[in-house]
């Protein structure tokens, strides 16, 4: 009843769609903070602020052009266009209420831009030694050019190409993002370390002792505490 009812209420005909829900949506409405985290296995967390309020795995279903979202306790969505759908209460006939605090009988959560996305969802991950990371190359640069690497988010991205090179398939695209932080911001030492390290988990060895070598040039010109750099930088210069 409830998924006919948000068909009815919500029916878009013939519109592209994306098949991708991972990432990282936030309501709309304005006095809901609520905020849904959908991970590449499908697991999910709903919560409000920092509160987790539900998770598990979602079911998927698609009828005709619609895709159907089926989570825990009853509460189903309507996905298309990167918006998830959720009727939030019922009425006099069928009461009920999913997150009583939103006061909304529709909550609409749109998904954040890819980076903020691939953000949320690694900076959550406890294991990332084992996370594969479901992104290409294409993604990447996509998401560098859809929101380009400035003053205000330079650290995000850095933390961005750590969190990825800890992951079990994502260490070369911590290279593409951390040469592309060092081409906006060439006196960036935290970089060229991050950088370094990539190189060497990816055996070129070489390129990896260029950047240490740089790293160390910076922290000496730049007149920072040398007790702070890591003992291996110096037994991996060549």
């Amino acid at each position: 009843m409830i998924r006919s009812f948000i068909f009815l209420f919500f029916f878009i005909s013939h519109f592209a769609y994306s098949q991708n829900i991972i990432g990282v949506y936030s309501s709309v409405e304005p006095k809901c903070r609520l905020n849904l985290k959908i991970a590449h296995d499908n697991g999910f967390i709903f919560s409000i602020g920092k509160i987790k309020k539900y998770k598990g795995t979602v079911k998927i279903s698609k009828e005709d052009t619609v895709t159907y979202l089926d989570f825990n306790d009853g509460i189903a969505a309507m996905y298309s266009n990167d918006t998830i759908s959720i009727q939030n209460s019922g009425n006099s006939m069928n009461q009920y209420t999913h997150f009583k605090e939103c006061d909304e009988m529709y909550i609409h959560l749109v998904k954040k831009s890819y980076f903020e996305s691939l953000y949320s969802l690694l900076s959550y991950e406890k294991k990332l030694s084992g996370f594969i990371v479901s992104s290409t190359f294409s993604d990447i640069e996509n998401m560098i050019s859809e929101v380009p690497i400035q003053k205000d988010n330079i650290d995000q991205y850095n933390n961005l190409a750590y969190y990825l090179a800890q992951t079990k398939n994502g260490n070369q695209f911590a290279i593409t993002i951390l040469n592309e932080i060092i081409k906006k911001c060439p006196h960036r030492t935290v970089a060229y370390l991050n950088l370094a390290d990539s190189y060497w988990i990816a055996g070129e060895k070489v390129k990896a002792s260029i950047n240490y070598q740089e790293y160390l040039s910076l922290m000496k010109s730049q007149k920072k505490d040398l007790k702070k750099v890591p003992k291996y930088v110096g037994e991996r210069i060549e």
